[in-house]
């Protein structure tokens, strides 16, 4: 069994796709199990994060699971780049629903936490917040609150029309039109999470948060 992975076997509509989808999954499995070093997994954190939504869910549980047992400095750092990705990735809420169930992980109360996808997004502001108002974040929860505060604008941009293909900022992809039914939803699920966090944005960004129309 090969478990080969590529960028271009996710850009399939067919089954080639699913396949790519599964084998990420398999690995996801040895790694939980010990067989494949948890390094294996972050090679493809950038891909995993930025697939299209439909279909990957099972794939983000099962990478959350393998990164149950991981030490704290790894997942932060994947937390960290999950807030970042869904900045510049065309599926945001891929890396959302992903930041969603790392952030439920490092509570006790996880298996209720994944039922459902809405739930996990729905969820967010609560977990993300209380997860980062731990001390031992330090300087790191700045770094987060910035992408999240960064994704939360370009999401409001895009389902009010503002966004322009030339204004967008090197490496940022346009969001994909599969994405467009969540808009609404996204945006409110993310500001909501952005004024729990507000008092680790500038003034200048509590004052922009404060005056969106939402």
């Amino acid at each position: 069994l090969s478990l080969k992975v590529s960028q271009e076997g996710l850009q399939q509509r067919d089954g080639q796709r699913l396949d790519v989808l599964k084998k990420i999954q398999a690995k996801s499995k040895l790694v939980r199990i010990g067989s494949v070093p948890l390094t294996e997994l972050g090679r493809l954190k950038a891909l995993i994060l930025n697939i299209e939504s439909d279909g990957i869910w099972d794939v983000l549980v099962e990478v959350v699971a393998a990164l149950q047992h991981a030490e704290g400095s790894i997942k932060r750092q994947w937390l960290i780049d999950a807030a970042e990705i869904s900045c510049v990735s065309s599926y945001p809420s891929t890396a959302l629903k992903f930041l969603g169930l790392l952030s439920g992980s490092w509570s006790k109360y996880m298996p209720l936490l994944i039922l459902d996808q809405q739930t996990v997004l729905s969820d967010l502001p609560v977990t993300l917040s209380s997860l980062l108002s731990n001390s031992s974040w330090g300087g790191d929860v700045e770094s987060v609150v910035s992408s999240l505060f960064a994704s939360m604008e370009r999401i409001y941009n895009w389902t009010t029309h503002e966004a322009r293909v030339k204004d967008m900022l090197p490496g940022m992809q346009p969001i994909d039109e599969s994405e467009n039914p969540m808009a609404g939803f996204l945006l409110h699920m993310m500001h909501s999470t952005c004024v729990m966090l507000k008092d680790y944005l500038s003034l200048q960004k509590q004052l922009k948060l404060a005056n969106m129309d939402i």
